[in-house]
C-alpha cells in the first residue's frame, strides 16, 4: 500500500495523527484503516465463507494506493 508504514495497518498511526504526530506516512486520517478493513474483510469472506471477492482479483479504482504484486516480483 503506497504511503503506508508499519503502524498504518493498526489504529496507532491514526491516533498519533490526531495528536499531531506525523510518522511520515502518506496516508492521512482514516484512509489506512479504511483500506485495511476492506481488504481484510474481503480476504476472510473469500477464504472462510467461500464468497467471491472481486476486490482481491485486481487493482481497484477506489483504492489506488493498493498495489498488486506477483510473488516472484522483486521490487514490489
Amino acid at each position: 500500500m503506497k504511503g503506508a508504514l508499519h503502524p498504518s495497518f493498526t489504529d496507532y498511526d491514526m491516533l498519533l495523527q490526531q495528536l499531531g504526530v506525523d510518522l511520515g506516512g502518506g496516508l492521512k486520517e482514516t484512509r489506512s484503516m479504511d483500506i485495511t478493513r476492506e481488504y481484510v474483510a474481503a480476504f476472510f469472506d473469500l477464504h472462510l465463507r467461500g464468497k467471491p471477492q472481486p476486490l482481491l482479483d485486481k487493482p481497484s479504482p477506489r483504492y489506488p494506493e493498493v498495489q498488486f504484486c506477483a510473488s516472484s516480483a522483486e521490487n514490489c
